[in-house]
């Protein structure tokens, strides 16, 4: 009689069910099962017809994922149901966000990689994901946002980001940590740090929350240092760079899903709105972007933001509907934003 077939090797395929993914998270959360869990790796990734799974690539889904699983799966658990997720998961850490990390990496990286090549860790819109890198540090990914790094990451301990990302540094003063975007490479040995690099964005923001940072552009001229609460904020459009005092914690509430807002105008407002909720979320009118807003917002949906917003600032929101595509799912959402002329005169 012929064996059944394993649902990891199911999963190393790409090609598994809900079910075969729960078994897979089971078997990857038990500690005492990590002698099982490598055998039968190195069994069923050669079973593919993949090349023999290295022990760097075995050590990266062991040794940085294995307890980390377990740990968000109780805690997501404990706050949410399944079917509630697809609001709020926008505001909060989501399991298998971890494990479709793990899955792009293993199923989306060329297999010769294994072995001395690059890996990336994406972040879906409208969700955030925490990781663990190879040396010990750790972090968070927003919305819309990539980290990649070498697999012989430990011998020079450089990541390149794209979007957003909240850095906890193992500290090496042997090999210092060093974060690369299109317009800076920020140097540090062991610290607490805040990046905001998305394309598309006319600066690029670097806050410190505890430590200190050397800031280069990409040739390697020093731009400066920064200490404990403080920013640096580049102007794309003509190069500028501003230092400035700020208090870290209210830029790096997004870690515990919390949005916060300290007087921003309406045009951060929608933009960061939009990353938040996988929504397209538009100012028609352009006088909008003369308020601003300050607010927190923790697990709440987009629908209870967009009525406070209308409370507290003198505008009109209108959603349009949507229509299911070919393939039956639905697009984003597309919320407007308009001036609401009765409210004029109670916000002059």
């Amino acid at each position: 009689m012929e064996m059944a077939e394993h649902p990891l090797k199911r999963f190393f395929r790409g090609n598994y069910s809900r079910k075969d993914y729960l078994a897979v998270m089971n078997l990857v959360s038990d500690p005492a099962r990590e002698d099982e869990l490598r055998q039968l790796m190195a069994t069923h990734w050669t079973e593919t017809g993949d090349e023999t799974l290295s022990d760097a690539g075995m050590d990266l889904l062991l040794s940085r994922i294995q307890h980390r699983i377990m740990t968000e799966e109780r805690q997501t658990r404990k706050k949410f149901r399944i079917l509630d997720t697809l609001q709020r998961v926008a505001a909060l850490l989501f399991l298998p966000l971890l494990l479709g990390s793990l899955a792009y990496f293993y199923f989306s990286v060329p297999r010769q990689a294994m072995s001395g090549g690059f890996a990336e860790i994406e972040c879906p819109e409208g969700v955030r994901t925490r990781f663990t890198l190879p040396d010990g540090t750790t972090g968070h990914l927003n919305s819309g946002s990539r980290l990649g790094y070498a697999l012989d990451f430990n011998k020079n301990r450089k990541v390149t980001l794209s979007g957003e990302a909240f850095f906890q540094v193992t500290k090496n003063e042997k090999f210092p940590f060093t974060v690369h975007t299109p317009h800076l490479a920020i140097l540090v040995t062991g610290t607490a740090f805040n990046v905001i690099s998305y394309p598309g964005e006319t600066t690029e923001e670097v806050i410190l929350q505890s430590g200190n940072l050397e800031i280069s552009n990409p040739a390697g001229t020093r731009i400066t240092s920064l200490q404990a609460n403080q920013k640096l904020r580049m102007d794309l459009e003509n190069g500028s760079c501003s230092r400035s005092e700020v208090i870290a914690s209210q830029y790096t509430g997004w870690t515990e899903g919390k949005l916060v807002f300290r007087n921003e105008d309406m045009g951060q407002v929608a933009l960061r709105l939009s990353r938040w909720y996988n929504a397209d979320i538009l100012i028609a009118d352009r006088r909008l972007l003369d308020y601003t807003f300050y607010a927190t917002f923790q697990d709440e949906q987009l629908d209870e933001v967009l009525k406070l917003l209308a409370i507290t600032t003198p505008i009109l929101y209108e959603e349009k509907e949507r229509q299911p595509l070919a393939d039956g799912t639905f697009p984003k959402r597309k919320i407007t934003l308009r001036l609401n002329p009765a409210k004029l005169k109670a916000f002059k």
